[in-house]
């Protein structure tokens, strides 16, 4: 995975004069679900972002996805005066206006993870989801050329829940993905509320009506687990390629047991570690790269022990030097 943001932010402050703050100030964090381990991990970049600054960081979100939710947690810590505020848009429609309505008021918003339908934010902090999707259908043909000989065969996916940006891009580049395996056929798509116990349901049910169903792409972490979850129950590890996004806590235990062939992971904690260093860089003045691409990456069971992948599948290892580039 190619290393991330930090340089700009380096280069940034250097050339605007700006220097840690003299007299506490507040970002406010927005996440989408914060009963969910990644945002727990945004949070955690987020909390190291705000004491190498010296602001206070306060981590607002609804427990679980929630547009009407969020955007009165927004109005909510708008009317409280922050410094900037970091959000991840749970619906890209629905948070549009009221993005725009809060950096009218002159507070700088910088967006993380999902987009929203409003170009009147500080700067948009992101995977490159559609190419995590098109890298899942990679993934998915290898682990079927590795058993098989031959990239061929029935596959379906997974969408945790409709209208999420981030979700639709990754199921868009999954599907553009495996147009380049002409040996392979897209036999179906469910969509579930972002439960893993729905997850485990509707892969259940595909592999019902597909028994012979060779691969599968989860988009999220909750289908990741479920998805898992069915596969281990059924024993079909070692006959269907289960491919899932990000990397919790259930995910990489199916990695280990073989339910899931590959993990395509992202960087949360570099979201909110990056997202208040970016937000209070915007206070201060400094203009700010539109969009900014987090990276992405592969891991499977052979690589996941990867000295260089362990800050990013556990944050408690995670450790931040100088940012080299690549």
């Amino acid at each position: 995975m190619r290393k991330m943001l930090l340089a700009a932010s380096a280069a940034i402050f250097a050339l605007a004069g700006v220097t840690p703050a003299s007299a506490e100030e507040t970002v406010a964090v927005i996440v989408k679900a914060t009963t969910s381990e990644y945002w727990q991990w945004v949070f955690k970049g987020a909390e190291e972002a705000g004491r190498q600054l010296g602001v206070k960081v306060d981590k607002l979100g609804t427990p679980k996805d929630d547009a009407a939710g969020q955007i009165a947690v927004l109005e909510s810590a708008a009317g409280t005066k922050p410094a900037a505020i970091v959000i991840s848009p749970t619906i890209f429609e629905a948070l549009g206006d009221p993005i725009a309505a809060v950096t009218d008021t002159g507070i700088p918003v910088v967006v993380i993870d999902s987009g929203a339908k409003t170009d009147k934010f500080a700067a948009f902090l992101t995977t490159n989801n559609e190419a995590g999707g098109k890298a899942a259908a990679e993934a998915v043909a290898a682990c079927l050329k590795e058993r098989t000989g031959k990239a061929a065969g029935k596959v379906g996916y997974l969408t945790a829940m409709a209208g999420h940006e981030s979700l639709d891009s990754r199921d868009r580049g999954f599907v553009e993905g495996l147009k380049a395996y002409p040996d392979i056929t897209l036999v179906g798509n469910r969509v579930a509320n972002n439960e893993e116990a729905e997850g485990m349901t509707l892969t259940a049910d595909m592999l019902t009506k597909d028994p012979d169903l060779v691969g599968l792409f989860a988009d999220n972490a909750q289908m990741g687990t479920g998805a898992g979850a069915a596969v281990a129950e059924q024993k079909l590890g070692s006959k269907l390629c289960l491919v899932a996004f990000d990397s919790d806590a259930g995910e990489l235990e199916h990695l280990k047991d073989g339910s899931v062939y590959a993990l395509v992971i992202q960087d949360p904690y570099m979201m909110g570690f990056a997202g208040v260093w970016y937000g209070y860089a915007a206070a201060h003045g400094v203009r700010l790269p539109k969009n900014v691409d987090t990276g992405v990456g592969t891991v499977t069971k052979a690589t996941m022990d990867d000295p260089k992948l362990a800050g990013l599948l556990d944050v408690s290892k995670r450790k931040l030097g100088s940012f080299l580039g690549n």
